[in-house]
């Protein structure tokens, strides 16, 4: 029988879809079955076919059992054929021990082992956690095997097995029981080996899938980070939204200034959940005044929940404000100095804690301050808010100014136009009256003319005379 038939032969019954454990014992019950058959029983036969022709049909039967375990198998009987590979070897063993002691007080040598290597077969093709077909077949074999001198009186057959108990027969059969007995040890230890190499790749597996299972966990660890990370930034850009849409609602209902820039400093404050602050506009940069100087004004100024009424006023360069305006970048300070209110900023008597001078910039020009005071810092975010703020209110200041020349330019035109209105009316009498002037004094040079031709008939008659 070639490798590839005796390998085709151990697997046959294995599928896929079988119970682990029924996988495991379809190759070591196929196994037994060829050793008992081609070691045991084939064996057997020839002995009995020699020297016990009335026995040949233990042995043939015991192949025949041999025969169909394997069949059962590939039929996907693995978990019966098992319980009869366990039971008929032993039976079949115990009866031909029985026929050829002829009642004996000692069973022969030579069998007694091969029973007593049959009784090792359900250790092989049974799982530990199979209790009832181990106990059953361990008891059935122990109690075949013990109960001889019950059973030696059962059977008998008159034939001389001298050659079993002292002959070389009995040694070739000890030797068949040892190689059945070594077969059965060394399926053991396979199954040990199997055992232990799964054993082994589990805790592999088991330490591949730890080791992923960290990684996942990391890397979930990561993702929930990211997450909470995109979350909190998605928060403070809603924050933010929110605080320019409410900037921006002031400016839409209200009109005046001076009411805008209180409620917009109010507003900053407020949300910011700052102390103080002022807005400061820059003055003096209108082109119909390139010489007049540039001063930066406080509009208006919010501290403790209140407005606060201060009058400040810083040239370009002056203190924190000035200084602001000149260099128009952001200036955040938080180490502000216990004698803050030495501090050119103009917000007072309290020292904070942190200190932000925002310039308010239109198209890169500086329209304005706005300065923050606060007991806490201020987060980046925050910062943020107050630089997008700047530039809605640095555009109200830029198109205010604009609104305020045009609306002055149009009141001056419409002064202008009264005056020329006044002085075309004023021509206009003038004309009037000098037509009238024009008017008398061609009447009275008509007069005149008169007057002289009246002379000069009176004077010509007396010319005749």
């Amino acid at each position: 029988m070639s490798f590839s038939l005796i390998d085709f032969v151990a697997n046959a019954g294995y599928q896929a879809d079988l119970p682990t454990n029924l996988k495991k014992k379809v190759k070591p019950t196929n196994v037994i079955a060829l050793v008992l058959m081609f070691a045991i029983a084939l064996p057997f036969i020839i002995i009995s076919l020699i020297y016990f022709p009335e026995l040949t049909f233990i042995p043939f039967s015991g192949m025949l059992t041999c025969i169909g375990v394997i069949t059962a198998n590939s039929f996907g009987g693995i978990k019966y054929s098992r319980l009869f590979l366990s039971i008929l070897p032993v039976t079949q063993g115990a009866l031909y021990n029985a026929y050829l002691s002829n009642g004996a007080e000692t069973p022969i040598p030579c069998i007694y082992l091969i029973e007593l290597s049959f009784s090792l077969v359900p250790f092989v093709v049974f799982d530990l956690r199979e209790k009832g077909f181990l106990w059953f077949t361990s008891l059935y074999s122990i109690a075949l095997i013990s109960g001889f001198p019950i059973t030696k009186h059962w059977l008998s057959l008159e034939t001389d097995d001298t050659i079993l108990r002292d002959g070389w027969l009995g040694e070739v059969s000890t030797m068949l029981g040892v190689i059945t007995g070594l077969s059965c040890m060394v399926g053991l230890a396979y199954l040990h080996l199997q055992a232990s190499n799964e054993s082994e790749n589990l805790l592999l597996e088991a330490e591949d899938k730890s080791n992923t299972l960290e990684k996942s966990q990391l890397n979930l660890q990561e993702t929930v980070k990211q997450l909470e990370v995109a979350q909190e930034n998605e928060r403070k850009r809603n924050w933010v939204t929110e605080g320019i849409t409410k900037i921006n609602d002031i400016f839409r209902t209200q009109s005046n200034s001076t009411e805008v820039f209180d409620k917009v400093i109010a507003q900053l404050i407020r949300y910011l959940n700052a102390n103080q602050g002022g807005l400061y506009v820059v003055h003096g940069k209108s082109e119909e005044a390139v010489s007049q100087k540039i001063t930066i004004q406080l509009a208006a100024c919010y501290a403790y929940n209140r407005k606060k009424y201060l009058e400040k006023s810083f040239e370009v360069g002056e203190g924190l404000i000035g200084q602001c305006y000149l260099e128009e970048d952001s200036i955040y300070l938080t180490d502000v100095p216990a004698s803050y209110v030495r501090i050119t900023s103009g917000l007072g008597e309290a020292t904070p804690t942190s200190l932000l001078l925002m310039p308010l910039k239109e198209n890169e020009v500086v329209e304005g301050i706005v300065e923050i005071a606060s007991f806490r810092p201020l987060e980046p975010h925050e910062i943020e808010f107050v630089s997008k703020a700047g530039e809605n209110i640095a555009s109200y200041i830029q198109t205010h100014r604009i609104n305020e020349r045009t609306a002055r330019l149009l009141e001056d035109t419409q002064q202008q136009a009264e005056e020329m209105r006044a002085q075309e009316e004023e021509m206009r009498q003038n004309m009037e009256e000098l037509a009238a002037t024009q008017e008398e004094m061609h009447r009275k040079e008509q007069e005149y003319v008169r007057q002289i031709e009246e002379l000069k008939q009176m004077i010509a008659p007396e010319k005749g005379n």
